[in-house]
């Protein structure tokens, strides 16, 4: 008989296959095996063949929840499914010894889809590489991790997007409120405990990470609606990892950050509190001024003296510049600072209004200052623009004023007068004086142009 006519023995090149196979139909039952897979595995042909995968190699029940029997049938099923080879991350899958017993190993499995002509599945090939001597070798790496993660709150996970496949230590499930192991050896369940109004945002994280090869790394939050009604807020950091195939795992580690964002929010809720309370007694201290400036105006409708009379009038100017300070801080969400370019606008419309001579050109940076600075800067603005205004013999001439950043972290608040104004002895002294306050330097040129200059650090030391 011609040899190129005999029938191809495809059972014995199986047999004899260098690497370890095994072939299983579509009901994964196991109808083949290679010798090299039976010696790896310490097994007989009787022993696995017409049995299901999952009972010829059963749970090691001195190692519970170490054999990952559901990621491997995801596995298979995928590969049932899809008609494509699926390669698995490393699990540990004991092998049961004739005599008794168990040795462990960790495998590597890869499976193959095997399809008729019509294009169905007819069987898949297993080709498990035993890895387990190099994660022997890992162990003390992993010991150490495992000790870091403890010791840093951390939780560890794996994450297989095409499969849905999660991997994940104890304290995930703790974190997701599950029992350990109770989840399953999918991600669905842990994803349909997410807040519905982060799910979609971890959703696009997940594809954009398919979507882009070049990315390696992942940080994402969100929050877990627990069973018992209560919201657990959770860090997520991982990494990027991809097989030769370019197929997409993820690993990383979680982080319950609960007890941080309560307190932030006890933290923020103080706050508003405390702005609350500031706001009021800006509030009480503007209307208690007021009421000094309303009796001295009372006072000042009975005086006949011209110099006494201006006396008042400076002394009320002189209230109402910190009056102006307190107002704006109670109308502004912010008790604390106060808007510098807006409030020396308002405050020099004011006293341009009140002497209702000059007007008054303003050039100010956008700067925030605290309370105890704008109260004094206030305070010299209306002692170096109030003489000069009323004093001025050239009705009609612009005074300059203008607030600016310059090298140093120094402020500087210049007044320009074309006028020649002049200061009172006591001007000047509440001027040295609220200069002093701030750690300033005052300086006064006399001449053609009246320059008046305050130069301040912008923060205290």
């Amino acid at each position: 008989m011609n040899e190129l006519a005999r029938p191809t023995d495809f059972a014995a090149i199986l047999m004899g296959m260098p690497q370890p196979y095994l072939v299983l139909d579509t009901d994964l039952v196991i109808v083949g095996a290679s010798d090299a897979y039976l010696s790896l595995t310490e097994r007989t042909r009787d022993d696995i063949v017409g049995r299901s995968i999952l009972e010829a190699f059963p749970e090691n029940p001195d190692a519970a929840g170490t054999v990952e029997q559901g990621p491997l049938e995801i596995s298979l099923r995928h590969a049932l499914a899809t008609g494509k080879p699926h390669e698995m991350a490393v699990i540990q899958y004991d092998i049961p010894q004739p005599g008794g017993g168990f040795t462990q190993k960790f495998w590597t499995p890869i499976h193959t889809p095997v399809a008729r002509q019509d294009g169905t599945i007819r069987y898949i090939i297993q080709n498990p590489m035993d890895v387990t001597e190099s994660v022997v070798k890992r162990r003390e790496a992993d010991a150490r991790l495992r000790v870091a993660l403890h010791a840093a709150d951390l939780a560890s996970w794996e994450y297989e997007p095409e499969t849905d496949m999660w991997r994940r230590s104890h304290a995930v499930d703790v974190m997701f409120g599950f029992y350990p192991g109770e989840g399953g050896p999918v991600a669905k369940p842990y994803f349909a405990r997410m807040h519905p109004d982060d799910l979609g945002r971890v959703q696009q994280v997940v594809a954009s990470v398919l979507d882009s090869p070049d990315q390696t790394a992942m940080n994402f939050d969100y929050r877990i609606m627990l069973p018992d009604g209560k919201v657990r807020h959770i860090n997520s950091r991982g990494e990027v990892l991809r097989t030769s195939s370019g197929k997409v795992r993820m690993i990383g580690v979680m982080m319950d950050m609960t007890a941080e964002r309560d307190r932030e929010a006890e933290l923020s809720m103080a706050l508003k509190a405390q702005e609350q309370l500031l706001s009021e007694v800006n509030h009480r201290v503007k209307n208690s001024l007021q009421l000094v400036v309303s009796t001295l105006r009372l006072q000042a409708r009975r005086l006949e003296n011209p110099v006494v009379l201006q006396a008042f009038d400076e002394a009320i100017s002189r209230v109402r510049a910190i009056i102006s300070v307190h107002e704006r801080l109670y109308r502004t969400q912010n008790s604390l600072t106060v808007d510098m370019s807006d409030h020396i606008t308002k405050l020099c419309l004011d006293i341009a209004g009140s002497t209702k001579a000059r007007r008054i050109e303003v050039t100010a940076d956008e700067i925030s200052l605290p309370t105890e600075r704008a109260i004094p800067i206030s305070v010299i603005l209306n002692e170096l623009l109030s003489s000069p205004m009323r004093n001025a013999l050239k009705e009609g001439a612009a005074v300059h004023v203008s607030l600016r950043e310059i090298a140093g972290g120094l402020m500087e608040l210049e007044v320009s007068d074309a006028a020649q104004g002049t200061l009172s002895d006591l001007s000047l002294k509440l001027v040295n004086s609220m200069a002093s306050q701030i750690d300033g330097t005052f300086r006064q040129l006399e001449g053609a142009i009246y320059n008046a200059t305050v130069t301040f650090p912008k923060e205290r030391d």
